[in-house]
């Protein structure tokens, strides 16, 4: 039976990942026991080409049904280069605060829930970049020394689907 199980992951996963578009580039940050550290500042260093295509930067956080809070608080920073191609588009760059919203005020899950696990999406730039390498930092926003039952973050960058 266990190894139907094994099978069927696999299979799953292979399904998963041979169909849509792939992302230019992604990365995931695994808290170490499930716990955001206040010191704790996620790095995704993302080189970009410079060519004419935006792309769409999208953070996915999974947290647990122990998670306490309606939302999460947390500061994102990115920094990389200007170019003149950006026409003056550069406002992402810099340290921003941002909410994502994980349940309702009732308690009722925002995000998709996969047994203990809910994953929620913050999409955050949608640009184009100038050719060079760029950080894109997290840190928690809340005022408390850890933050539990989040387990890890995911970064994507994927190239814009105008039709969404």
């Amino acid at each position: 039976m266990k190894a139907f199980y094994s099978f069927m992951l696999c299979f799953c996963l292979f399904m998963m990942f041979s169909c849509g578009e792939q992302p230019y580039f992604m990365d995931t940050y695994k808290f170490e026991n499930e716990k955001w550290l206040e010191d704790t500042t996620p790095v995704f260093n993302v080189d970009f080409n410079g060519d004419s295509t935006s792309y769409d930067v999208i953070f996915t956080f999974r947290t647990s049904t122990n998670y306490e809070f309606n939302n999460l608080w947390l500061y994102m920073s990115t920094s990389g280069p200007i170019c003149d191609d950006m026409s003056g588009k550069s406002g992402f760059l810099g340290r921003k605060p941002k909410e994502l919203k994980i349940a309702k005020k009732n308690g009722e899950w925002i995000g998709q829930k996969s047994g203990t696990f809910i994953e929620n999406k913050l999409y955050y730039i949608r640009s184009k970049f100038c050719k060079g390498s760029y950080a894109f930092k997290l840190e928690q926003g809340v005022t408390m020394e850890e933050l539990a039952a989040i387990h890890d973050v995911t970064i994507e960058v994927l190239p814009t689907n105008w039709e969404k």
